[in-house]
């Protein structure tokens, strides 16, 4: 092993010889900090003498330091390794954006989850209500009385069912009949002054063209009528169902205005939490149908306020031609993700039921709601620039080091301020360490951030981090997962195979969702299973393999 150290003021203090550089052999004295031997103190005294003497330029252990050559071939490897620094860098942010993006898309997913629900709910009750015998005796019978037990029916079910905004029967002329409203706690039915005619809107007219059986989904839009809107404003879908009495006579419609409450609920909480990203809703039109991103108003007004397209023309382009994708544009990054019934009507309608015909019933081309994802251009910036200051530590490092190699092979004897450079090295890796450790906390509290849950594992399957989204959702209390085993939070009849499927997996890590075609549960603290998807995104941390797990609790 050969230490480098640089004299100070002046190459090796020889006033003989101005440009020259000594190199010394560690051997010649201890570890850092040890201590060193002088080659002087082993230079005999007449020897010295005699070259004070004699003014010889150099001894025989000094040579003329080549300044011109070593200045060409450092700027000549600057140019190289800061070239390449940089193309690194743009590499490097590439995958950070390929990360971010992996994880926003499973944000969306989750939020998307919240209407899916609430559609198939809506679907299923939906399609029971319009069967039932106290609205068939309405259809059939002129009498107030069988009015006003369908009447006491949508009161009963809006009370248990705090997603509907109103049920309404309208009648084949587009006539209110019954409509029953929800006004916060309150369910209250309209007097029979106050329904109204309902025969230009669209979803009765769509409706009232299907056949009998059929279920409508409309598209999601601001609750109100016409060009105004309910404040305050929400969105609201409508699922509705063409009626016919028991001699087979249309009687109009059977409606449900769904308020989407959950959505919203999600949406709002999780734009509370990230502290970089803006999440949103808008419909197949543009409008906004929550907050927009550093937005003045609440929604889009049709007619009266600028929606989506208007604000965002580029990405919007890209979102009309795309079901889902993502974007970097002048106005920051883009993810968006439209929703379809599909996730809903399998839910509603289940594969060991006769899914294809009841689906086939289902009529849904007017929903196509996008959840939009948004950072700005600052964020974009800020990644950036934390990846170029690492990447150009570790070059200018490199350069150093080379740097100080290239002045092993080109002078003679160095030895006098091995100390210094020993300290200016540590220093060097100090600042990167620290640097390192913060882009690692950034990560964690990335992870943190996130509504979904959750956990970093080893190879050998033990918990490294997890967040607070995981530690609740399976019962335990914060840093309660970490340094378990990950086998721990499954059923125990499945701990003995896991154990050789993750041996698997990590033989060929890649991203990917676990257990593919196979129903997952998960173990709580307190020995309750649930349904979980989980999500796998195997990444090197310190050089070893670890794997990211997204874990989404599928019975929430």
């Amino acid at each position: 092993m050969v230490n480098i150290g640089l004299c100070e003021n002046e190459f090796c203090k020889n006033p003989t010889s101005k440009d020259t550089i000594t190199i010394i052999d560690s051997d010649s004295y201890g570890s850092i900090g040890g201590h060193k031997h002088s080659l002087d103190q082993d230079r005999p005294q007449n020897s010295m003498n005699a070259k004070t003497k004699n003014h010889a330029p150099t001894d025989a252990r000094t040579a003329r330091f080549p300044v011109r050559k070593f200045l060409t071939l450092c700027v000549a490897l600057a140019v190289v390794i800061y070239a390449t620094a940089f193309a690194f860098t743009d590499m490097r942010f590439k995958e950070q954006l390929a990360q971010i993006i992996a994880i926003e898309r499973i944000q969306l997913r989750q939020l998307g989850s919240y209407v899916a629900s609430d559609v198939s709910t809506s679907l299923v009750q939906l399609q029971a209500l319009a069967v039932e015998a106290v609205v068939t005796r309405a259809m059939d019978s002129p009498y107030l009385r069988d009015l006003q037990a369908l009447q006491s029916e949508l009161i009963t079910m809006a009370r248990r069912n705090p997603v509907y905004q109103q049920l309404r029967w309208i009648d084949e002329d587009g006539s209110e009949r019954v409509r029953v409203t929800r006004d916060g706690h309150s369910v209250t039915a309209a007097d029979t002054g106050q329904l109204q005619d309902k025969s230009s809107r669209y979803y009765f007219k769509v409706t009232r063209s299907l056949s009998i059986g059929e279920l409508y989904i409309s598209h999601l839009d601001l609750s109100g009528d016409d060009d105004s809107v309910d404040m305050p404003a929400g969105p609201t879908l409508r699922v509705a169902t063409p009626l016919q009495d028991s001699y087979g006579r249309r009687r109009g419609i059977l409606i449900l205005n769904v308020a989407m409450r959950h959505m919203t609920d999600a949406l709002r909480s999780a734009n509370e939490i990230s502290q970089v990203t803006e999440y949103s809703l808008i419909n197949q039109k543009g409008y906004w149908l929550t907050a927009p991103p550093q937005g003045s108003q609440t929604v889009s007004r049709p007619g009266l306020d600028a929606g989506f397209p208007e604000q965002h023309p580029a990405v919007w382009e890209r979102m009309s031609a795309s079901y889902s994708g993502d974007a970097e544009l002048d106005d920051g990054f883009w993810i968006w993700d439209k929703l379809e019934t599909d996730a809903a009507v399998r839910s509603a309608f289940p594969a060991d039921s006769d899914s294809d015909a009841e689906t086939s019933n289902i009529n849904s081309s007017a929903f196509s709601p996008m959840l939009v994802a948004h950072q700005p251009p600052d964020a974009l910036v800020k990644l950036r620039h934390d990846i170029l200051v690492m990447v150009m530590l570790g070059a200018s490092l490199f350069m150093g080091v080379y740097v100080w190699g290239l002045l092993f092979l080109l002078v003679g004897q160095l030895r006098e301020k091995r100390a210094d450079l020993d300290v200016a090295y540590a220093t060097a890796r100090a600042e990167q360490m620290e640097r390192l450790n913060e882009l690692e906390k950034r990560f964690h509290l990335l992870v943190e951030a996130s509504g979904v849950g959750m956990v970093v594992v080893n190879s050998e399957g033990t918990i490294l981090l997890s967040n607070s989204t995981a530690e609740s959702m399976l019962g335990y209390a914060k840093d309660g997962l970490k340094g378990l085993s990950v086998d721990s939070l499954l059923p125990p009849e499945q701990r003995a195979q896991h154990a050789g499927i993750r041996a698997e997996y990590l033989r060929n890590p890649e991203v990917r969702k676990m257990g593919a075609g196979r129903k997952l549960e998960a173990l709580t603290a307190n020995g309750r299973r649930i349904p979980v998807e989980v999500g796998l995104n195997p990444y090197l941390d310190h050089g070893k393999q670890v794997v990211l797990a997204s874990i989404i609790d599928l019975s929430s």
